[in-house]
């Protein structure tokens, strides 16, 4: 039986179903949600990450829990916090963001394999991420990425996202995206929608590219 942890209590997940379209190379659609919100569509199963409250997915993953808050009732499908998971087939690892955290919140980066693409999730930073952390997320294909929330000056994010080494980078925001590409000398359009299958990675012969999402 599956379990996680929501607003620190663990509750079963046997009840839950397995994603009908696991293994099967489908067309991933990535939009942006709100101000630093994302979205993953595949069919009609949708991962979203940071949404807002009414423009949550069939999983959704928060990076930020607050622990002041009193008498949280465990919502179906959400992920907020660090462990290893599979809901409806969709494999997550939340790795626990120690120097982000306080005693009144908690932040998470995580790793997800979607339709076997693999993704990586990280936070507004105010501190530079460790090997260990940097280990923890895995070999990434797309990673997401809040510039504009970030403290952290855009060259720091700019040298995480090289030592992460992803295919594809996608800010959570306009401006976030703006300030990466200025940064790492790349100039592309801004568009709605990204689409992107497995079979579509090709990072030896194109490098690390950007993504600029706008809403």
């Amino acid at each position: 039986m599956d379990v996680r942890i929501n607003a620190r209590l663990i509750i079963g997940k046997s009840q839950l179903k397995s994603n009908p379209y696991q293994g099967k190379i489908r067309t991933m659609v990535i939009s942006l949600l709100g101000s630093s919100g994302v979205k993953c569509q595949v069919a009609d199963f949708s991962l979203a990450i940071d949404p807002p409250a009414k423009k949550r997915g069939s999983l959704t993953l928060l990076t930020r829990i607050d622990f002041t808050q009193k008498d949280i009732i465990p919502e179906e499908n959400i992920v907020d916090g660090p462990g290893e998971y599979e809901i409806e087939g969709i494999k997550v690892r939340g790795v626990n963001l120690s120097k982000e955290s306080t005693k009144s919140e908690g932040r998470t980066a995580y790793s997800v394999v979607f339709d076997s693409i693999r993704l990586g999730v990280l936070c507004a930073l105010t501190n530079k991420l460790d090997d260990g952390e940097i280990d923890a997320l895995g070999e990434v294909d797309i990673l997401f990425i809040d510039a504009e929330g970030s403290a952290l000056g855009i060259k720091d994010i700019a040298s995480l996202v090289k030592k992460i080494d992803p295919s594809i980078v996608i800010a959570m925001s306009d401006k976030g995206a703006k300030r990466l590409l200025e940064e790492l000398g790349q100039k592309v359009s801004a568009e709605e929608k990204f689409t992107i299958k497995a079979k579509d990675f090709n990072k030896e012969a194109s490098g690390i590219q950007i993504v600029w999402l706008k809403e």
